[in-house]
């Protein structure tokens, strides 16, 4: 999720975040902004408002793509290679998800500076070589922006490399929320409890892969 609290390129506001959560019977968000991590104090505030919880975490853009980074203090500042962001990440005991790994990656006419840092037109197996997934906690599988040969191609590297998996809303607008949600059996009270739950999520755990989490309660 993002909001105009800490992400440019959104026109969700916090409050109208929290409206459509309740409404919709939505007890966790994973608020990852683009440039700041919510205070304490603001999600504390949420949660009393709202009965929604919300960790600490923000979205990184970085040379190595957008990385979601769960745990990350308020104030941190990411470094801009996603190497050195990685190595912080595993320093600090926080955890990483590497998000839409492969957008655009069929993009012949896309910017070079929109495109992934992989190597074009590689197989899935060559592309699950790369040094990344030795930094990088867990791969993002389903991102509802993504098109489906992306997320396909995130769901083959990820069987390859055997990483905890995840999936993504990418919430910018009002009219976006709700398009993907993950049902689970309890939400977590904190970011350690979410990290286990992401850790647990492996693709031999789910029954359909793609599509596996575009229904039912958060």
């Amino acid at each position: 999720m993002h909001t105009k609290a800490g992400s440019p390129d959104a026109s969700l506001t916090a409050d109208q975040l929290g409206q459509l959560a309740s409404a919709a019977g939505i007890r966790g968000v994973l608020v990852a902004e683009h440039f700041r991590v919510w205070s304490d104090w603001e999600r504390e505030a949420f949660f009393e408002r709202w009965g929604v919880r919300t960790y600490r975490a923000m979205e990184a853009t970085t040379s190595a793509g957008h990385i979601v980074v769960i745990g990350a203090r308020e104030g941190f500042i990411p470094p801009r290679d996603g190497v050195e962001l990685l190595k912080v990440v595993r320093r600090e005991g926080w955890f990483s998800i590497l998000a839409h790994p492969f957008r655009h990656y069929f993009d012949m006419m896309i910017h070079s500076s929109q495109r992934p840092a992989f190597a074009e037109g590689a197989t899935p197996e060559q592309l699950a070589e790369a040094p990344i997934w030795e930094l990088v906690d867990a791969i993002e599988v389903e991102n509802a922006v993504n098109t489906d040969r992306e997320n396909a191609l995130a769901l083959q590297v990820a069987s390859i490399t055997g990483h905890p998996v995840s999936i993504g809303a990418d919430t910018h607008h009002d009219f976006e929320f709700g398009r993907l949600t993950l049902p689970v059996p309890a939400i977590p009270a904190d970011e350690r409890e979410l990290i286990d739950l992401v850790t647990a999520l492996k693709l031999t755990d789910l029954v359909a892969p793609l599509g596996w989490a575009s229904e039912g309660g958060g």
